[in-house]
This record gives C-alpha cells, sequence and structure tokens, in this order.
C-alpha cells in the first residue's frame, strides 16, 4: 500500500511523482540523491524497487529495438 501522506510530507515543491499501476515516477530535477523522498521511497511503496534515470531508460527501449 502506497503511503500517500507520507509522500506528500517528503516531496518538496520541485519534485513530483506519478503513480500508474505498479510504477512510480519520480522526477526529482535537483537530484534523487539529495531528495528525502527518493530515499524513502521503497518504504513509502511498500515493496523492494530499483529505480533508472531517463538516459538508462532509453537507452534500454533502443536496445530492445524500441
Amino acid at each position: 500500500m502506497i503511503d500517500e501522506a507520507g509522500i506528500i510530507a517528503l516531496r518538496v515543491a520541485s519534485e513530483s511523482i506519478a503513480v500508474k499501476g505498479r510504477t512510480v515516477w519520480l522526477h526529482a530535477p535537483d537530484g534523487v540523491g539529495r531528495s528525502k523522498l527518493g530515499a524513502k521511497m521503497e518504504q513509502m511503496i511498500g515493496v523492494e524497487a530499483t529505480a533508472r534515470n531517463l538516459n538508462t531508460v532509453r537507452k534500454m527501449v533502443e536496445m530492445l529495438g524500441g
């Protein structure tokens, strides 16, 4: 279960978050390493997670022929 109150409490104004199905998108323009929400994301969404930056996602799509 996603802790929406926790996400709202940790998110700063420059960050945005979107949830679609089992995918959570976090945009942290000041850097995920500086993001309190990014540091606690697994706790907030209640499952183990892995993260990829946009450049990595694009490269993976390219490798899959997309």
